[in-house]
């Protein structure tokens, strides 16, 4: 194993290709890295669903599933594949629904296929033997919502069903780290549409160099309106209702 372990964690693209492209050439600045890994919702939300899973695939991320994935997946499979482990309150709304159609609809079969096969957690041990994991939601299901302030008792079920020393994940849209005893819980940001109050794309950087993992955030380009716009120009349904969800929850 190499003496300093080294991966970047680029996490709810949301179909914001030029976002993508932006922290990509971060990335490569910043580079090289061992791994690139995919932390879910690639394609819903934004104007290029297809081509944001092309640049996945033409860069060969590690990929994990997030709840838009499974999504979308439903909606391509006529519910034949059904998004699971979520509980009715976090059921999405037909605004969603309609969002999930349209990208599904535009989604190569491979695309697609890629999609239905991902799995829900990656990990790895650096050169001090502790494990990295990410998940894009929990380590039980791709749909809770961690928030920053979540209850101790839920940071250590985290950490403890991963077996990590680390623990990273997506799915809040909120770039954040918190000690949890002697282990790590983060979240990685997001790329296509951050929720935290900086609405530049924002990815992670984990490494470790025996001395344990430890991992910062990066934010990058532009801020949200060039998605926006585009997405409003895309056909999306329900685009103006769509963006006025977003900006509500990006303050």
């Amino acid at each position: 194993m190499a003496d300093v372990a080294r991966v970047a964690i680029i996490s709810d693209v949301h179909g914001n290709r030029p976002a993508f492209k932006a922290v990509l050439a971060e990335v490569d600045r910043r580079g090289p890295f061992d791994t690139l890994v995919g932390g879910g919702d690639y394609a819903f939300g934004g104007a290029f669903p297809d081509d944001s899973l092309a640049l996945v695939v033409e860069r060969g991320l590690t990929c994990v599933r997030g709840n838009t994935d499974e999504w979308i997946i439903e909606a391509a499979t006529n519910g034949r594949q059904p998004a699971h482990g979520y509980e009715p309150e976090q059921a999405h709304s037909e605004l969603l629904r309609s969002v999930d159609a349209w990208a599904a609809a535009r989604l190569s079969d491979d695309h697609r296929q890629l999609l239905a096969n991902l799995p829900v957690s990656w990990e790895t041990t650096g050169p001090s033997g502790q494990t990295l994991a990410f998940v894009h939601s929990t380590p039980w299901s791709t749909h809770p919502v961690i928030l920053p302030d979540a209850p101790e008792e839920m940071a250590r079920r985290m950490l403890d069903a991963a077996g990590a020393q680390m623990l990273l994940y997506g799915h809040i849209h909120y770039a954040y780290t918190r000690q949890v005893d002697d282990r790590t819980l983060a979240c990685v940001g997001s790329v296509g549409m951050p929720f935290d109050g900086d609405w530049r794309p924002c990815f992670a950087v984990a490494e470790d160099d025996g001395a344990g993992w430890r991992v910062e955030h990066v934010r990058v380009g532009e801020g949200v309106e060039p998605y926006l716009a585009a997405l409003l120009e895309s056909g999306v349904p329900n685009a103006a209702e769509f963006i006025s969800s977003i900006r509500q929850r990006g303050g």
